[in-house]
């Protein structure tokens, strides 16, 4: 039986069910296939179809500057590599980092111009999409160069947009080498905040009254509720006080949301925010100087319930780390966390089993991780 004589909209659930890379080479079939595929409509519910069979990657990005370096997909289960991907518009002066990934979309600057050199990628499908911006009207006298820059990226499905918020503060000084584990932003009187669309394709600019929080992570991908999220303080009347500083992709205004009170787990605790069981996490740890391994291993997981009440803040498990953390780097949606450890080793831990294990990988040095899956999100534009 040839095609022709099956109904479209059959043709359209078998198109459906094909992977990624099979779906990008059956554009050429015909026009009416190509349009099909590019459909976002089409786009959307192979996405969804992906995502409730399971399958998902982890992106390793080598973080040291590599001109031929590659970004390595590994099965987020075993951990075992599947792929090795190229970065379409890479060149041998770029410095990559990732902003965040969301639904096979990576969000990507380079460290020598961060969060102005930005841009939107689907590796998989090799299509991108350059969205440069300059950093304008941050004080009366501000040098671009003394800025402090902090970026999140996120989806909100209600209007299918893929957004990046970039928030820069003036500072008085200036670090010459981005610190991409974590910025202490130091936000002077003048705040801006720029958020961009990728349904509008363009920028547009945040009125803030205030801005009464200082930012600890340099970016972020984390969305829960509909929000993106970061470590920062608070400044208070009296205090700074640490906080998470959300900012809702929807109306597009800020919050915060308080931490628990986990004095008695203990002094000197280091945080890392993230998702467990779909919900919204603080992971406490002690940071081991590889110098004085014998420091505490206990860490401790916070769990917060019901989103955005601070009393439903529930410490769900303590664990026992060996031989300690030094860098947390992502949560898997196995219920695990990825971090490196006292000796360079990378360890993954599934909490709910108290277990753990060494992650042996080609590829060496300072690693960063993120969650990823294939989808053909940008192919119709």
């Amino acid at each position: 039986m040839m095609t022709n004589d099956l109904p479209f909209e059959i043709i359209t659930i078998i198109l459906m069910m094909l992977p990624t890379d099979s779906l990008v080479r059956f554009q050429c079939v015909c026009k009416a296939w190509r349009d099909l595929i590019r459909d976002s409509t089409f786009i959307n519910q192979h996405l969804e179809l992906r995502k409730s069979k399971g399958k998902g990657y982890l992106l390793s990005v080598l973080m040291d500057y590599d001109p031929d370096r590659t970004f390595s997909l590994l099965c987020d289960k075993t951990f075992e590599e599947a792929l090795e991907i190229h970065i379409p518009f890479q060149s041998a002066e770029m410095s990559l980092i990732v902003i965040g990934s969301c639904n096979g979309l990576l969000c990507l600057s380079d460290t020598q111009r961060y969060g102005t050199a930005l841009y939107l990628c689907n590796p998989y499908i090799r299509r991108y999409r350059i969205i440069n911006h300059p950093i304008t009207g941050v004080g009366e006298s501000s040098d671009p160069k003394n800025d402090s820059i902090v970026l999140g990226f996120g989806y909100y499905d209600k209007t299918d947009d893929y957004k990046i918020v970039r928030v820069v503060a003036s500072d008085d000084e200036h670090d010459d080498d981005l610190d991409l584990s974590s910025k202490h932003c130091k936000t002077a009187e003048h705040t801006k905040v720029d958020v961009y669309s990728s349904i509008a394709n363009s920028w547009k600019n945040v009125v803030l009254e205030s801005f009464p929080w200082s930012l600890f992570d340099v970016r972020s991908e984390l969305v829960v509720c509909d929000s993106i999220h970061w470590k920062a303080f608070y400044r208070d009347t009296n205090e700074d006080v640490l906080a998470i500083l959300t900012f809702h992709l929807g109306n597009e205004t800020f919050g915060h949301i308080g931490l628990p009170n986990y004095e008695e787990d203990g002094e000197d605790l280091m945080e890392f925010v993230g998702l467990y069981k779909g919900k919204l996490s603080l992971f406490l740890f002690h940071q081991v100087d590889p110098q004085h391994p014998w420091q505490d291993h206990f860490c401790y997981l916070w769990v917060m319930m019901e989103y955005g009440v601070e009393s439903s803040w529930t410490k769900t498990l303590n664990i026992t780390v060996d031989p300690g953390i030094v860098r947390p780097l992502v949560f898997t949606r196995y219920d695990e966390i990825i971090f490196a450890d006292s000796e360079q080793d990378l360890v993954v831990c599934h909490f709910d089993s108290n277990t753990a294990k060494i992650i042996r990988l080609a590829e060496r040095g300072y690693l960063n991780f993120t969650s990823y899956m294939d989808s053909l999100v940008l192919l119709e534009g």
